[in-house]
């Protein structure tokens, strides 16, 4: 760069030496001669600089090329890493997008911890209803066997006293020298509501107590058969005919009575079926076990309150299919109470209207004759 001043310095010098020729103006070819050499000599010297610069503008723009290139490649270098970055920070975010929303989706449609228990215990529940019917009807059909079928009732009456003085005797029994007193849980459990149905579930020997009460609720006195070769005559047919009337007002309420004992009679394997900690329960425990697998579980309450709306939704849908299924059943116990209070009711009306007819037959007698 110092070159190149000094060049175009020596050319100004040169053109400011020539001053004096331009006198020489008009003095002929010495002049012109002179001047023309002078020019060639600003000329040679101009060359010569614009070499000069040429040569440091090309030395310059070398470097300048050089320089920018290694400008471009560390901004190159720059930005191949900067795309590094991004890209490692898209997939990054992708990865915590696919995250969140996989465990949204956990969240949201993942079944509950309870499926397992829930399904088997509905479809147990099918089950339990097929083993309830089987044990009613059993039940039933033992009640209509000692209305209709009873050969002496005295020891059928007697009966009754034995199977308490053996299997049911109090302490309050014992005092009075009746009997010995047998195990507290079974203490007047054939004369006593409270024994018998506040309870899930039967033991077989308090099985055997609940048809025990029913007897004694039901029917505890039943009407004696007669001779076979009685009821050919008239007299005999209107006597069967009677039982018959006392069997279908009598079933009524053994039926009722009857339906509570079966729900609480175990049915074999119905616990393993629902997933339950017992292999035999009733239909009554296993309603329960889904009602108190609920309400008085504190697990279940941890559990209900990490749901999504949709899971919590579903919970829902499953208590109220439990609560259909209760009402169902809620649904015949009415109708067993609505068939007692007719029942009930037509034995009132018709005592009623045996007096009055009574009364007025003897008076249409009266005015007959």
């Amino acid at each position: 760069m110092r070159k190149t001043i000094l060049a175009v310095s020596v050319a100004a010098a040169l053109l400011v030496s020539t001053g004096p020729a331009l006198a020489c103006c008009g003095d002929g070819k010495a002049a012109a001669a002179g001047a023309e050499a002078a020019g060639y000599m600003v000329s040679g010297a101009i060359e010569s600089a614009k070499l000069t610069v040429v040569a440091w503008l090309e030395r310059l723009n070398t470097t300048i090329t050089i320089g920018f290139g290694k400008v471009m490649a560390e901004i190159q270098r720059q930005t191949a890493s900067l795309r590094t970055m991004e890209e490692g920070n898209a997939a990054v975010l992708s990865q915590l997008h696919m995250e969140r929303a996989r465990a949204e989706a956990a969240t949201r449609y993942e079944p509950s911890p309870r499926l397992c228990f829930e399904a088997s215990g509905g479809a147990a529940s099918g089950v339990a209803g097929a083993g309830v019917d089987q044990t009613w009807r059993g039940l039933n059909d033992k009640a209509a066997a000692r209305t209709l079928f009873t050969p002496n009732t005295s020891a059928a009456v007697a009966r009754i006293y034995d199977d308490h003085a053996s299997k049911y005797c109090s302490q309050q029994d014992a005092d009075f020298g009746r009997c010995s007193a047998v195990d507290p849980k079974l203490q007047n459990a054939d004369v006593r509501a409270d024994v018998v149905l506040n309870t899930s579930s039967y033991t077989p020997e308090q099985i055997a107590a609940a048809q025990a009460f029913v007897t004694n609720v039901a029917n505890p006195v039943p009407t004696q058969n007669i001779p076979a070769s009685w009821e050919k005559t008239p007299q005999g047919k209107t006597f069967v005919a009677g039982q018959y009337i006392e069997q279908a007002r009598s079933s009524v309420a053994a039926n009722s009575l009857n339906a509570a004992v079966a729900a609480r009679t175990p049915i074999q394997g119905l616990g393993t079926a629902a997933m339950l900690n017992k292999a035999d329960v009733s239909e009554q425990e296993l309603f329960e076990s889904q009602v108190r697998g609920r309400f008085e579980s504190p697990a279940w309450y941890k559990m209900i309150a990490g749901f999504s709306l949709e899971n919590m939704m579903r919970e829902v849908v499953k208590i109220r299919a439990l609560q259909a299924r209760m009402d169902l059943a809620e649904y015949r116990r009415t109708e067993r109470v609505e068939a007692v209070l007719a029942t009930q009711l037509a034995m009132d009306v018709k005592r009623d209207s045996e007096q009055r007819i009574r009364e007025l037959r003897t008076a249409a007698a009266k005015a007959g004759q």
